[in-house]
């Protein structure tokens, strides 16, 4: 939930700051005053980029700062990204001039990418912009799979096409492979080569440690052999170790309990001194000379120069030479069996796809109906909505093209929904689409700028109760013109200008009892007795009306 936005030299807003709550939030005010900006200043707040010319003029640098509550879900990713996430969220956005703008999150910058990932699922900003996403195809397909509330299986099926094109991808490279006498020759000396050097990742390591112990020998011997005579000598650790547990031999349990631990002490020095003698013996006897390591170092060393990379490249190269040179020896059969995998791997892509396909159809028939009856319930008795699904080859989404049909009136035929012209029917549609895949999604905010444009008595009253319904599951933030959709909100926020010297600034205040029913009056024409007692019954009988469908 948004709890707050402070708003400074953001377009014709010189410093504003809004405190929120839960519900449903309006905003009234006439044409101009700023409305949209306030709208606008919070999108660019969480997705947009930066937009010097929104700077205020004569101002170097735009702020944005909005706070919000805290879920589950953004503390796990503010946790995730090493940000405090014990109180609220604040998002802060500067605007520079110079275009070296910043954002931060609970005093943490950060990238817009991250900014973006973090309300991706919880900010809904429905402008007129954003209600091209509905209006696009590609984006139904999207919106059906939300609805069907099966990511599990959608998952299985990705997992299962990206296995498929994968061993694909494989088998066509392996189809168009061929080789030339010369390149198999090459690819044989190079194969032999590697095979005869026999490399190994833990002998490297081993050669590359031996070369260091030959080269610090000389302080190796004087340590260990030191090491050695202080505690093997004739007066040396262990003699005068082996005298004390002897002399401790008295009948007294406190000193016997002590020479028990002195004398364990006395083992475990013994142990670790052996491991040093054979360190110690261990220059005389080992396998290798210096020379010898040198020698297989510098094979190291030269192979991975001539095919620039580490060991544990050269070790996948001479598996990736033994497959070619094995392909090259057996190509038709070896396709034989890859053209097999890749069967098998589409056949179960394409089983899953099938099962998809079956369950999109059923759910389309359930969201068309669930549709329909928003569409009813904003005075659209005659609207149709149906989802086209036509089966295609498949691809990375399924089998499905999938489409929103629609069809306003009595006697027309379902036409794409990007093709509903009227502005009315067409914000009324939106809304009922809105309706269903906000009760879906993980959204704890839905603004809504001017989504009531074109429409105005029961119509707009229909639509103040709907937004009063989605309000009883997220927060609502909307513009508008209308006073039957006001008079539906749980608070009213009016945005007016205001002359400051030879300036207009954007000005913003909370309503509340009679200034609620004045602002409504003053919607609908000049605030007179009568339009206020017209306005306070409209705000009486909307408020009435969401509670009882609260």
């Amino acid at each position: 939930m948004l709890k707050s936005l402070s708003i400074r030299n953001y377009a014709i807003i010189d410093d504003i700051s809004i405190d929120f709550e839960e519900g449903f939030n309006v905003f009234t005010g006439e044409t101009g005053a700023g409305k949209s900006i306030v709208v606008g200043a919070l999108s660019s707040l969480l997705k947009g980029r930066s937009d010097t010319s929104m700077i205020r003029k004569g101002e170097k640098k735009a702020f944005i700062e909005g706070v919000f509550s805290l879920d589950e879900d953004l503390k796990k990713k503010l946790e995730e990204a090493q940000i405090d996430a014990e109180d609220d969220l604040i998002v802060r956005r500067i605007i520079s001039a110079d275009n070296r703008s910043s954002i931060r999150v609970n005093d943490v910058t950060v990238t817009l990418n991250f900014l973006e990932s973090l309300f991706a699922d919880k900010v809904d900003i429905h402008s007129q912009r954003d209600s091209q996403y509905l209006y696009q195809p590609k984006n139904h397909l999207v919106l059906l799979d939300r609805f069907l509330r099966r990511d599990d299986l959608l998952k299985e099926y990705r997992d299962l096409y990206k296995d498929y094109t994968a061993r694909l991808s494989e088998y066509d490279e392996l189809e168009n492979s061929t080789y030339s006498q010369r390149e198999l020759e090459f690819l044989q000396y190079d194969l032999e080569e590697l095979t005869s050097a026999k490399l190994s990742l833990s002998e490297e390591e081993e050669l590359l440690r031996k070369e260091k112990m030959y080269k610090d020998s000389e302080k190796y011997l004087s340590v260990l052999n030191n090491a050695h005579d202080l505690y093997r000598s004739e007066e040396g650790i262990q003699e005068k170790l082996y005298d004390l547990l002897h002399s401790l031999n008295l009948d007294d349990e406190r000193i016997e309990k002590s020479r028990l631990k002195i004398e364990e002490i006395y083992y475990e020095l013994e142990e670790e001194m052996d491991s040093l003698d054979k360190i110690l013996g261990s220059f005389e006897e080992e396998d290798l000379s210096i020379d010898e390591i040198e020698e297989r170092l510098f094979l190291y060393s030269k192979l991975k120069r001539k095919h620039n990379t580490d060991v544990k490249g050269l070790l996948a190269l001479k598996g990736d030479y033994e497959a070619k040179i094995a392909f090259y020896n057996d190509r038709d059969h070896i396709l034989l069996e890859k053209k097999k995998e890749v069967d098998k791997a589409r056949e179960k892509a394409l089983k899953c796809a099938q099962e998809i396909h079956q369950l999109r159809v059923k759910k389309a028939k359930e969201l068309s109906t669930l549709v329909e009856k928003e569409c009813k319930d904003l005075v659209l008795p005659n609207a149709r909505f149906t989802v086209s699904i036509n089966e295609k080859e498949l691809s990375s989404t399924g089998i499905d093209d999938v489409e929103f049909l629609v069809s306003m009136n009595k006697g027309e035929d379902l036409r794409p929904l990007k093709n509903v012209v009227s502005g009315g029917e067409a914000s009324r549609l939106l809304l009922s689409l809105k309706t269903v895949f906000t009760s879906l999604s993980r959204h704890s905010l839905v603004v809504f700028d001017e989504i009531d444009t074109g429409v105005s008595g029961k119509v707009a009253f229909a639509i103040g109760e709907k937004m009063a319904k989605i309000a009883r599951d997220v927060q609502v933030l909307t513009i508008t013109h209308l006073s039957p959709v006001a008079a539906c909100a749980s608070s009213h926020y009016v945005i007016y200008k205001e002359d400051e010297k030879d300036r207009s600034v954007t000005k913003v205040k909370k309503l509340e009892g009679e200034e609620i029913i004045e602002e409504l009056a003053s919607i609908s024409g000049d605030v007179s007795d009568s339009s206020k007692k017209a306005a306070e019954e409209l705000y009486t009988k909307a408020q009435e009306r969401v509670r009882e469908n609260g």
